[in-house]
């Protein structure tokens, strides 16, 4: 990032990236968690959800691919040990139920997975609001993304 990029940011940097990291290890716990349920369930209704989870884990993936780029520009590095992903998230993972025809669990994991992000991301667009807009956009756009996918699995589970 170049100069008048980082005299812009307004915020503890080290704070932001903090920030950051523990958003990007959301997602990639996400994108997991969403892939091997993908893979895992079984029964009449898997391939309709199979898509779907795949679709949202690819999402995932480029959240976490945004989330990376911003701490790079900010000087700080992604999680590169995948083992620390989870020590770094704030939203934890849940893995999909041992049975594999369980979509209501598995659904209702999903949600609460989605309802954490939305709360962490809401509380990190208003804390960089006037401190860090670029970090504030970011997490803008991805509260948007997690509010829309908390919508589609609400909307399944009525279903069920």
């Amino acid at each position: 990032m170049g100069k008048t990029g980082r005299e812009i940011v307004k915020a503890n940097v080290s704070e932001v990236i903090s920030d950051l990291l523990k958003a990007y290890s959301d997602e990639w716990l996400a994108h997991y968690q969403y892939w091997v349920a993908a893979v895992w369930l079984k029964g009449v209704d898997a391939d309709t959800f199979r898509q779907v989870l795949m679709e949202m884990s690819q999402h995932e993936l480029k959240h976490a691919e945004k989330l990376a780029k911003r701490i790079i520009q900010l000087g700080g590095k992604p999680v590169l040990d995948f083992g620390k992903l989870l020590s770094t998230s704030g939203c934890g993972y849940i893995p999909p139920p041992e049975d594999p025809t369980d979509y209501v669990k598995l659904i209702k994991d999903i949600i609460k997975a989605e309802e954490c992000a939305i709360k962490f991301y809401s509380a990190m667009v208003e804390k960089y609001r006037t401190t860090d807009v670029v970090t504030h956009e970011v997490f803008e756009e991805l509260l948007e993304d997690e509010v829309e996918d908390e919508q589609t699995w609400e909307d399944f589970l009525a279903k069920l």
